[in-house]
């Protein structure tokens, strides 16, 4: 039987028999889904200005990632492995970005970042970079944070960007 479960990353609802594994939308990991009865937002929390500096630099690299992985899956052919993949990776990436701006009360602004290197090769490399680097940040931000929401925001964002880079590892080797 189908139940509801709602990510308490992103609040999006996922219709499933059993829990999923990770968020479809945000990569979030499985103990971030709950029961909808047991759903409860993570942001609205009041931010400290450590807190507030770092989820401004969260929506950066959120929109700036957002708008490479769109460009480089418009610079792919349409339907083809590639062009889903970074259009997928966009996808959660956004997500992200929406997430940083509920935090932070503001609306997403424009998503304008990186372009495609041209060559998928060099768009994976560039992804791995990408993660690692937002990995590494999202680590620094959670040492910083006083609020647990905040700390199971960048947990979450951590397993999603190793997620992606362990693909883009997979698909260059």
């Amino acid at each position: 039987m189908l139940k509801l479960f709602v990510c308490q990353i992103c609040g999006e609802p996922h219709l499933a028999d059993e829990v999923p594994t990770d968020c479809q939308f945000c990569g979030a990991p499985k103990k971030y889904l709950k029961m909808a009865e047991d759903y409860s937002t993570l942001w609205g929390a009041e931010l400290t200005e450590q807190e507030k500096t770092d989820m401004e630099a969260t929506l950066v690299l959120e929109v700036n990632a957002t708008a490479y992985y769109t460009d480089v899956a418009k610079a792919n052919t349409k339907y083809e492995k590639y062009e889903r993949l970074f259009k997928a990776l966009a996808r959660v990436e956004k997500e992200h970005a929406e997430v940083a701006a509920k935090f932070l009360g503001v609306d997403l602004p424009e998503f304008v970042g990186e372009k495609s290197r041209g060559d998928v090769k060099a768009d994976l490399e560039r992804t791995k970079e990408l993660e690692t680097g937002a990995m590494g940040r999202y680590k620094e931000f959670m040492a910083n944070a006083t609020s647990d929401k905040v700390k199971n925001l960048y947990d979450a964002l951590i397993h999603a960007e190793n997620g992606h880079k362990e693909l883009a590892e997979a698909e260059l080797s």
